[in-house]
């Protein structure tokens, strides 16, 4: 662990920031309704910068405010930056363990709703915290995912998403 002006800090490995996470990136980017081809590469170089500073969500969500979008609120630049930066985690932590020989995982409910909206859920937001609450304390293969809802996710993975996960680990799995 470093010391930044006597504050501790843990240093992020910009390798983990793989094409598999920069493709991933990319495609998340592309799905944002607010965004379209015009801020492509300025959103997609923030997010980068953010993710490879070790999730800094401020850059993103700096840049994303100096856009000047219309109907973009500061809640709103704060959820994408948000949900960037934990998808990329998902998959470069995913990615972490399986190179370390790591082939299950804990599934790991926070006890917050896993809801983008908690104070007024959709339908949509309902069933995914009930999948990921139903999932908590179960055992999945890590390079695959959690089958939930016909699909298969990653702690962090779904908006809204506050779950981890705990790796199983050959020999001192109970």
């Amino acid at each position: 662990m470093e010391r930044v002006d006597g504050i501790p800090t843990v240093k992020f490995d910009p390798n983990r920031v793989t094409e598999a996470v920069k493709s991933d990136l990319a495609k998340n980017i592309k799905e944002i309704r607010e965004f379209d081809v015009s801020n492509f590469t300025k959103i997609y170089d923030s997010a980068l910068r953010s993710i490879s500073k070790g999730g800094d969500a401020a850059i993103l969500f700096n840049s994303i405010m100096e856009l000047n979008l219309p109907d973009m609120t500061k809640r709103r630049a704060s959820e994408i930056s948000i949900s960037l930066n934990n998808k990329a985690s998902a998959l470069m932590e995913r990615d972490q363990r399986v190179s370390a020989g790591i082939k299950y995982a804990i599934w790991v409910y926070s006890g917050a709703p896993c809801q983008v909206n908690p104070k007024k859920p959709s339908a949509k937001d309902i069933r995914q915290d009930t999948a990921h609450r139903a999932s908590n304390g179960k055992r999945y293969e890590i390079a695959k995912g959690m089958l939930m809802n016909g699909r298969l996710v990653m702690p962090g993975q779904d908006e809204g998403c506050k779950c981890i996960s705990r790796p199983v680990i050959p020999g001192l799995d109970q």
